[in-house]
């Protein structure tokens, strides 16, 4: 059994500025972190952190030094980029500089900030990146949610190459809007583009992929499209310091919502006018089995 963490937007540096859905504290993140390992302490072994994306608000390499250095939780921590992680020309090779144990095993071949897998005795979760405008691994506030041909090829092989295992896939947008029986919205809420979904729901269904991760939105989202769960998470510095756990081996998968409201020293408010943002029971929790 494989038990990891995910959590996502820390937005580590953003200050006063930037998207949210719930109140940002990004500032107290230290403490934050605190919390999380006093819960890890109390909730068993955990083998890694998966982090969804946007550790850091733009690409500084005080900023990313930074965060990583408040990341440090005793485990290893793994990040899929995100696209405030990658603000400026020359990110990718930033992040591979500063903070290579991000990015899976730096012994293996695929290892890079670029796209790798975290591959363990019963489960393998590809890590994707996915683009956002004409130029790879730069955000310039387009949102065009996309791969290279050349980190498909790359999934694709990595895919087929563990047939037996459990796959999961971690990028940073969504695969899906959330739709409007969640937030009540008049429409859907966070749409990617239909291409982006195409794309990824065939690579899943291919591969008989259990469960994509998303992040980006802020919100907590489980989708189930084709015997596939297209799940988001909120951000991990939003009121109420949401994560997951997921318990992963090769036949079966589960996955509960957690926080930390209660284990924070700091005041902290909570906008009741949007509580979509931590979803339905249904959003935030997965039971699954399957036989091979």
């Amino acid at each position: 059994m494989t038990r990891f963490l995910y959590l996502s937007d820390s937005h580590w540096g953003a200050g006063d500025v930037g998207y949210h859905l719930q109140p940002k504290y990004d500032e107290h993140l230290p403490e934050l972190i605190t919390a999380l390992k006093k819960w890890m302490a109390s909730a068993g072994s955990v083998d890694f952190v998966l982090h969804g994306g946007d550790m850091v608000h733009e690409t500084k390499d005080a900023d990313i030094r930074a965060a990583v250095d408040r990341f440090d939780l005793g485990i290893p921590v793994h990040l899929c980029l995100g696209n405030h992680d990658i603000t400026s020309a020359g990110s990718l090779e930033t992040w591979e500089r500063l903070a290579p144990q991000l990015f899976g095993n730096p012994a293996a071949v695929d290892h890079g900030a670029a796209g790798f897998a975290i591959d363990v005795e019963d489960c393998v979760i590809h890590v994707i990146p996915n683009q956002w405008g004409t130029t790879p691994f730069v955000w310039d506030e387009t949102q065009d949610p996309h791969f290279l041909d050349s980190q498909m090829e790359v999934l694709d092989a990595r895919l087929a190459a563990r047939p037996d295992a459990t796959h999961l896939i971690s990028t940073h947008s969504p695969v899906f809007a959330i739709e409007t029986g969640q937030t009540g919205l008049e429409g859907p809420f966070h749409s990617p583009a239909a291409s982006f979904a195409e794309v990824v729901t065939a690579v899943a269904e291919r591969h008989g992929v259990t469960c994509v991760l998303g992040a980006h939105s802020h919100a907590n989202m489980n989708k189930e499209h084709t015997g596939v769960n297209y799940v988001t998470v909120s951000s991990f510095v939003e009121t109420p310091f949401e994560f997951k756990l997921f318990e992963v081996d090769a036949h079966s998968l589960s996955m509960e919502t957690h926080n930390l409201q209660d284990r924070v020293e700091f005041a902290a408010d909570y906008d009741w006018n949007s509580t979509f943002v931590q979803g339905r029971a249904c959003d935030r929790s997965i039971q699954k089995e399957w036989t091979r």
